[in-house]
């Protein structure tokens, strides 16, 4: 059975933000967010150990170490390559995706339609939508195996359908993807507000 996204607690609030080498040319930007700030406040800054920064963030020791792991890679990319170190506040920068039927339909409907729609959320806006053909769009695939793995390729961060599998729902979990439930009709307008 899938579990609920459980609410981190996230305490430390970095006065800045955005840390960036003294060249010129910018060669690229690494994205820390608030999850991956505040497990390397708790565990690099105050010393604490997992199980200790875990409770703190009233999360699972396992989840806590991914989220380390991510953070160290992102900030040795950035120290390494010359990148901007941005950090991210919760819910800045969303990646929400949904399956339709048609480039221009905004209901979501079932996992199986021949588009995703990949909105980008910033600020709780909607800046962009991209959509692409869906890898589902041939049922002979396994919802839990491919869609998980497509998802994260688009750097997804929540998958809106009208129903999902246990399966689909804990490929999604394990790959960081929450799954949101919705009830059609879906409106440009109503997607950021989804997560206010």
């Amino acid at each position: 059975m899938g579990r609920q996204k459980i609410i981190r607690e996230c305490s430390f609030k970095p006065v800045f933000t955005c840390f960036s080498p003294n060249i010129k040319k910018e060669q690229g930007v690494m994205e820390l967010n608030s999850d991956e700030m505040e497990a390397v406040f708790l565990m690099d800054y105050e010393g604490l150990y997992q199980e200790d920064a875990a409770l703190k963030m009233n999360i699972s020791r396992p989840t806590l170490s991914r989220i380390v792991k991510s953070a160290h890679q992102k900030i040795a990319t950035a120290l390494i390559r010359g990148y901007t170190l941005q950090i991210l506040e919760a819910k800045d920068k969303l990646i929400v995706a949904f399956p339709t039927a048609h480039q221009e339909d905004w209901n979501a409907c079932s996992n199986t339609e021949t588009y995703i729609a990949l909105a980008h959320v910033y600020n709780q806006r909607i800046v962009t939508v991209t959509f692409v053909i869906n890898p589902l769009s041939d049922t002979r695939l396994k919802p839990s195996t491919v869609l998980a793995t497509f998802l994260k390729e688009h750097e997804v961060t929540y998958w809106l359908s009208t129903q999902a599998g246990e399966g689909l729902k804990n490929a999604l979990l394990a790959k960081g993807i929450f799954y949101k439930k919705i009830t059609p009709p879906l409106s440009y307008e109503s997607i950021p507000r989804l997560f206010c």
